[in-house]
């Protein structure tokens, strides 16, 4: 059968008649020359028994090659024994409904899906994807999203000084094709193709204050003359060595003072666990002080200007840049200190990082559980970790503190007892 019978040149010279006409150009392939000086592209076919007719465009929109590559593609499901005109409509459908699953729509759905993050961290996905990602790929159909659609993207927040924010960013997108490739809306995820696009920044670690510096610092933070409550919240994150979206984020609800124990939900916790505080004589005694200036209220420690919401981010660490301790010592440091000098003491290092809620495995079976663990040994280690504060705030020697709360007193012949029992 003879096939590219026409040419662009008798396409554009056919003139209408008074009656529609066909041009052959073989291969099943017309062009039919309407009354009003249209021409539409037609490719007819038999399927089961009957006679059909597959609109291919008009012409010049569709041209002559692009006519017949989509000839041969209506020809190729004829042979298969499918439908060309519903292949189409299928394919349209299949258009629209990704036009539809944009990037910004999806990764939206995908953070409605986490709804066991806290509110800060799902306010700050929120907010550098509406701010640096949104913008540029928001509006694209996800599947449609390629590496080269993403490293600049991220390199754009690198180059801002923001190494740490563009790893967050690739490893959050990721997470969303991810999530997308699970619900059946896209096949891989391009993020893969950029492990170490950036440099992962040199790590601060949160260095600890030294056994001599520790006196000078409460004594530091006796003699300060702002906000009551500000002061409590420093002295009970030294007292009881808690992340500061802990403290935070505390509720009067998690508290129980007769029994002297702070239940921190999960939602609140780094490992999304919950975990059992075990508030010393001197926690409570500041809980209870905190609990006639912020008790009527559901926040230990409100914002002062929005008190339905907690204290900002960054509190805490400006009290401590007022105190001379910029870029020496943050809150997070208590945490780093109480390790140490409870480890310098001889302190059971399993109790301790039980209790400073370190997951140092894999998840078992067991792992829900731990919080619950040597609960009378540790609740004796906070007791002995405030007695050990207000000894060095007194001023108190090394060698006094070490014959006080060291391996060979009688603190801790009493807590071995206690360990043996556990």
């Amino acid at each position: 059968m003879a096939q590219n019978l026409l040419s662009v040149r008798k396409i554009e010279a056919a003139q209408p008649q008074p009656k529609a006409y066909l041009l052959r150009d073989g291969g099943s392939l017309f062009l039919r020359v309407q009354p009003n000086g249209s021409k539409l592209w037609w490719f007819r076919y038999r399927l089961g028994g009957v006679a059909q007719t597959y609109s291919i465009g008009i012409f010049p929109k569709v041209t002559l090659e692009a006519a017949r590559t989509e000839r041969d593609w209506a020809r190729g499901l004829v042979k298969k024994g499918l439908d060309p005109i519903l292949e189409k409509k299928s394919q349209i459908a299949a258009q629209v409904d990704s036009n539809e699953q944009t990037f910004e729509v999806i990764a939206r759905d995908w953070m409605r899906a986490n709804s066991d993050w806290s509110d800060y961290y799902a306010k700050q996905v929120e907010n550098y994807l509406t701010k640096d990602v949104f913008p540029k790929i928001g509006r694209l159909p996800i599947t449609s999203i390629k590496a080269s659609h993403l490293r600049p993207v991220i390199k754009v927040v690198e180059a801002r000084g923001a190494q740490s924010v563009a790893i967050l960013i690739r490893q959050w997108v990721g997470q969303i094709f991810r999530y997308a490739a699970a619900n059946g809306i896209c096949e891989y995820d391009p993020t893969s193709l950029l492990k170490g696009l950036v440099k992962r920044p040199p790590v601060r670690h949160n260095p600890p204050l030294k056994w001599a510096e520790v006196p000078v610092f409460l004594n530091k933070l006796n003699g300060w003359s702002g906000f009551r409550t500000t002061e409590i919240a420093l002295r009970l994150v030294a007292l009881t060595f808690v992340r500061t979206v802990e403290i935070r984020r505390a509720t009067w609800d998690q508290f129980d003072l007769d029994s002297a124990i702070w239940e921190v939900p999960a939602k609140n916790m780094k490992m999304r666990r919950p975990h059992l505080v075990f508030l010393s004589k001197q926690a409570v005694a500041l809980l209870r002080e905190l609990e006639t200036l912020t008790g009527a209220g559901q926040l230990l420690f409100p914002n002062n200007r929005r008190p339905k919401e907690p204290m900002s981010a960054t509190t805490l660490n400006r009290v401590l840049e007022r105190l001379g301790y910029g870029g020496q010592f943050s809150t997070h440091g208590f945490r780093s200190t109480a390790t140490t000098i409870l480890g310098l003491l001889g302190y059971p290092e399993n109790r301790v990082d039980l209790q400073l809620a370190h997951q140092k495995k894999k998840d078992t079976s067991r792992a829900s559980y731990d919080h619950t663990k040597y609960v009378s040994s540790r609740r004796m280690i906070m007791q002995d970790w405030a007695d050990i504060l207000d000894a060095l705030e007194r001023g108190d020697s090394v060698d006094k503190i070490t014959k006080d709360f060291g391996p060979m007193s009688k603190r801790r012949a009493a807590l071995l007892k206690i360990i043996e029992r556990e």
